[in-house]
């Protein structure tokens, strides 16, 4: 390597105080001619100056002082970083090892003063993280294919549950009659961000409406040559609307209780409540699981195990019980 290699000696002075500088802390001079000579270059107080000042003239808002040098302002301030950290820390579709690895991009931005203040981790209630590291692929790929006016096809993620066995609960793909993976074929027309998940708002054919579909629960999803179908389907399709109304929060005031699920709805229950409960085999019904989440009473509660049917049961405690019997039962006036 030259000694001389001028192109070489500014780009390392940019990552130094990229790296080693920032609100808090200044680079001096001897540091980045240390810097340089461990990478085999050589430099002098001058020559530094000389640098400085050309990136100050180029635009670098780099503060001067006795103490050395600072790099004031970045592309992305340190409170802004945090931000998209606690965001991704939140985050239910992006799986723990994205996250880390996403935030050790961000790292990059900031001084390694700040680094370790990205590494953190929100606390969000009942909040269940995906184990599928490829969503953000399947997000790029979803808002290419819309913008090329493409299908997509993929694969999609069941959750069961077999106490026969040691691990209990099971990720698999959906599979056909015959054992065989099944591939979804859609018209993706739009992505959805609710209750902290991605879901794929799309154009089945089959149906001749609209589907939707969990991100993080989508494999292997490919761009393929067909135009999209659907198009005069969603020309009037209010989409705000539609978010609004399939997807709803509970509120009210927090009480542990006990549910009988039919097993093929466990997936739902993990969903919705988190890994802070038990689940345990129905000795008296083998379709059957028992759990115990903790949940927030409300009418929001009732009208959403209603929307199972027979699925769900609220099994305990009694009084809750009896208000959602009662709940019940003032429907059905209704319609009496």
């Amino acid at each position: 390597m030259s000694k001389g290699d001028n192109r070489l000696k500014i780009l390392y002075i940019i990552d130094e105080l990229k790296n080693k500088s920032d609100e808090n802390h200044y680079i001096k001079t001897s540091e980045i001619i240390e810097e340089l000579n461990n990478r085999g270059l050589t430099a002098d107080r001058k020559s530094i100056y000389n640098y400085i000042e050309s990136l100050i003239e180029y635009g670098m808002d780099i503060e001067k002082s006795k103490k050395g040098y600072k790099l004031v302002s970045r592309t992305l301030e340190l409170a802004e970083l945090k931000m998209i950290a606690d965001a991704l820390g939140a985050s239910r579709c992006i799986s723990p090892k994205k996250t880390k690895d996403i935030v050790r991009k961000l790292g990059k931005i900031t001084s390694e003063y700040n680094r370790s203040q990205l590494d953190r981790q929100v606390y969000i209630e009942d909040m269940v993280k995906s184990s599928n590291s490829s969503v953000i692929y399947n997000i790029d790929a979803i808002y290419n294919a819309v913008s090329m006016n493409k299908k997509i096809s993929f694969n999609y993620l069941k959750t069961t549950v077999d106490f026969d066995e040691k691990e209990k609960i099971h990720k698999d793909i959906k599979r056909n009659a015959k054992n065989e993976p099944i591939v979804y074929v859609q018209s993706p027309y739009a992505l959805l961000w609710k209750n902290e998940n991605y879901y794929l708002l799309a154009y089945d054919s089959d149906i001749q409406g609209e589907k939707t579909f969990r991100v993080d629960r989508m494999l292997n999803v490919e761009t393929l040559r067909n135009k999209r179908d659907g198009e005069r389907y969603f020309t009037d399709f209010d989409t705000s609307e539609f978010v609004n109304t399939a997807f709803s929060m509970f509120g009210g005031e927090y009480t542990r209780i006990e549910l009988k699920v039919k097993k093929e709805l466990i997936g739902v229950i993990l969903d919705r409540f988190g890994n802070d409960m038990e689940i345990y085999e129905d000795k008296n019904d083998s379709s059957c699981f028992l759990c115990n989440p903790c949940i927030q009473k409300s009418n929001l509660f009732f009208s959403w195990i209603s929307g199972f049917g027979n699925g769900i049961e609220l099994r305990k405690p009694e009084n809750l019980r009896s208000e959602y019997l009662k709940y019940l039962e003032n429907i059905i006036k209704v319609y009496q």
